[in-house]
């Protein structure tokens, strides 16, 4: 990618970061490809949702010059916006592979609307903290990559595990940053990647005083609240027999 990616205010060297990235990517690169393969239609969705997830972000990437000199009159505002309604349709897109291949249990409720609206709350949230966040810190964008795996461990990878029961078993965490992280990243690559472009199209603020890890997990404490106000819809359901 081009001197774009470098730019960084964070104390990792970009170089490294970069380098990280790259051979995540080849990582789940062959995560898919085995979950591709897999007789287990769940495994197949996943895989394949993984990979449009990618693709989708990586479309906004490459057509960059098209589409942010549109929406940079309001950035912050539209990083917002962007980023959320990419979010509903990553979503949509991991239900409908679900449909076509007769996967269940791939997203939060089998209904597309009921299942947006236990998860988009997450999402909004998460983007607009993350848009502020990022206009005050300008985290590089190999960086903002990897905050949108982070933000996915928190959101899936712990409260979306807490029914199943999954957090007490050792190799869960040891597969969460090892397997899951690398799926998570780009499946949040179109939520976070866009609006860090627009950010970035402001003039740059002096790094905050507070340290960078700090601004890095201030989206994740969205997530109280979000679990709180999803046992509550999960209840509503339930009490009206649709969950």
């Amino acid at each position: 990618m081009t001197a774009t990616m470098e730019r960084s205010t964070t104390h990792v060297p970009s170089r490294w970061t970069r380098r990280i990235v790259l051979v995540g990517f080849v990582w789940t690169g062959i995560i898919v490809a085995l979950m591709l393969v897999e007789p287990v239609p769940e495994d197949r969705v996943i895989g394949l949702s993984i990979a449009a997830s990618g693709l989708y972000g990586w479309a906004f990437w490459l057509t960059r010059n098209r589409w942010l000199p549109r929406l940079s009159g309001h950035p912050l505002r539209n990083a917002i916006w962007l980023g959320s309604i990419n979010a509903a349709v990553i979503e949509t897109l991991f239900l409908s592979f679900g449909w076509l291949l007769g996967a269940e249990g791939v997203g939060a409720h089998p209904n597309l609307v009921i299942d947006l609206l236990l998860t988009m709350p997450w999402y909004i949230g998460m983007v607009v903290i993350f848009v502020r966040m990022q206009h005050r810190r300008r985290f590089s964008l190999w960086v903002v990559l990897l905050l949108g795996g982070l933000y996915e461990i928190g959101a899936d990878g712990i409260i979306g595990a807490i029914p199943s029961g999954s957090l007490v078993s050792p190799v869960y965490w040891l597969l969460l940053p090892l397997v899951a992280f690398w799926m998570f990243v780009p499946v949040y690559s179109s939520m976070v990647l866009p609006p860090a472009l627009l950010v970035g199209t402001t003039p740059a603020p002096s790094p905050p005083a507070v340290p960078a890890w700090r601004d890095a997990i201030r989206p994740l404490w969205w997530l109280v609240p979000f679990f709180v106000y999803l046992v509550a819809a999960m209840l509503v359901l339930m009490g009206l027999d649709i969950a």
